[in-house]
């Protein structure tokens, strides 16, 4: 586990401000991300009769659960009759997919992390082409530890599926390899309106409110222009003195960002 872990965003005031003296920051629903396999999950089809049984046997604990209107006689009936048709079977499954990632944005809201301060695409992806901000938060204090909130993405070749009766959290936190550059980690929390149990961290309209501590600087785009600079350092100093003040500089001799002062 990292003992730090770091946000790229763009420098909007009120954004920032909110986060230096209310430490508030805005997570993201799944459904807004660049990625359109981010958080999607997509179930294996059940292939031999024993495998078919069990997943039958848990949409019918499923269909018990959120239509408690039907008769056991009528459920059974309709789960029977799924049985034998493979394709109806099939598209049902696919059906339940989008039903499910629906469900997923609405009760998830995510924070995404790096490892690294000074990438150089991670700046000009999601930092405002470098006149954005990067944020510093203490890999040791909650939410950003494993034993909290935070989860290491893991990056795949092939595009997994998962078995519907057991999957868990792992569509969040699962990647294409091409996205492995960004070496991320990912906070995960309930919105509070859709949560389904305690044991998370919630949010409320997508804010999530972070412990004392856990900001430790700002590094500022190596493109920010000179007002947005003076802003930037005059935002931290009034809000939240005890949180550093970085600079990002291109270095002059190969295609790397210098941080100063440095980590």
């Amino acid at each position: 586990m990292p003992n730090r872990l770091f946000h790229y965003q763009r420098f909007v005031e009120e954004h920032l401000v909110s986060l230096l003296s209310e430490r508030k920051v805005k997570l993201s629903r799944p459904d807004s991300f660049n990625d359109p396999w981010d958080c999607r999950v997509r179930y294996r089809l059940p292939t031999d009769p024993a495998d078919k049984m069990r997943v039958m046997d848990w949409l019918i604990e499923m269909n018990r659960k959120y239509s408690p209107e039907l008769s056991e006689a009528e459920r059974l009936q309709r789960a029977n009759y799924l049985a034998s048709k493979p394709l109806l079977l099939q598209r049902a499954i696919f059906e339940m997919e989008e039903q499910i990632y629906v469900g997923i944005c609405n009760r998830y809201r995510v924070y995404c992390l790096s490892e690294k301060p000074d990438s150089p695409l991670m700046w000009a992806h999601y930092a405002d082409a470098h006149r954005g901000v990067c944020l510093e938060f203490d890999g040791r204090i909650a939410p950003f530890t494993r034993q909290s909130a935070a989860t290491k993405v893991e990056y795949q070749r092939v595009y997994p599926t998962y078995d519907v009766v057991t999957v868990g959290y792992q569509p969040l936190v699962t990647k294409s390899a091409d996205w492995s550059y960004e070496a991320e980690w990912r906070v995960i929390a309930e919105e509070r309106a859709f949560a389904l149990g305690n044991e998370t961290f919630k949010t409320d309209d997508g804010f999530l409110t972070l412990p004392d501590g856990a900001l430790k600087s700002v590094t500022i785009g190596c493109l920010a222009s000179e007002s947005s600079r003076q802003l930037i350092t005059q935002l931290v100093k009034d809000n939240a003195p005890d949180v550093a003040i970085r600079q990002a500089e291109p270095a002059t001799d190969r295609y790397e960002l210098w941080i100063d002062p440095p980590f």
